[in-house]
């Protein structure tokens, strides 16, 4: 770290504290389904720019993530479904990430969607993310900081957005091509396209582990 990045960091106030909403879903949850929990697979921490938060992620995601034997969470920032407003923009809703991820049992997969992957992107420089997944990233920083342990990045964008100037600037800071898929970025959560989409992600996240 630069004497200028300490600086800064030394400087800069911890965000005002907030009382997170999470969900999660446990392999052990899936009454309906024989699964087991799989002690090898990373579990998986999701969280989206939507005004909606963690509850975005309950309908589909969790549960399919769960299926495959993984811990499954998403969470709320600040101003998101159950979590009250605080003071603090980009940086503090970074934060609020890594407070939750350092909550989950095992090093975990970090997952943003839309302004979500922003803080995705931020926090993995501060959390040591097992993976990091950015789906559809709006306002991610030109020069986002180098992920902590060199975790192996996903960029994920709609078929609409591979010329997009937030598409390009990521796939370019960190060297990825991106994986892409049919519809529009709020078509992530339902749709024909969504179960997709999320089978594909799991897909890389086991050949990556």
């Amino acid at each position: 770290m630069s004497l200028a990045a300490w600086v800064r960091r030394a400087r800069t106030p911890a965000p005002a504290p907030v009382a997170r909403e999470y969900a999660y879903l446990e392999p052990a949850d899936l009454f309906d389904m024989e699964i087991k929990d799989d002690p090898e697979a990373s579990p998986v921490l999701c969280c989206t720019g939507d005004a909606a938060g963690a509850a975005a992620f309950q309908a589909l995601w969790l549960k399919r993530i769960a299926g495959t034997g993984r811990y499954a969470a998403s969470v709320s920032v600040r101003g998101q479904g159950g979590t009250p407003a605080a003071d603090g923009g980009l940086e503090a809703r970074a934060h609020d990430l890594v407070q939750a991820a350092v909550t989950v049992p095992r090093q975990t997969v970090l997952i943003g969607h839309k302004e979500g992957a922003a803080w995705a992107a931020i926090a993995a420089g501060r959390y040591p993310a097992s993976a990091l997944v950015l789906v559809s990233p709006q306002q991610v920083p030109k020069q986002p900081p180098a992920p902590v342990g060199g975790p192996p990045v996903l960029l994920v964008v709609a078929e609409s957005e591979t010329q997009s100037k937030d598409a390009q600037a990521v796939a370019d800071a960190y060297g990825i091509a991106p994986l892409t898929f049919a519809g529009s970025p709020d078509d992530v959560f339902k749709g024909a396209g969504a179960e997709g989409l999320l089978d594909a992600i799991l897909s890389w996240l086991a050949r990556k582990e």
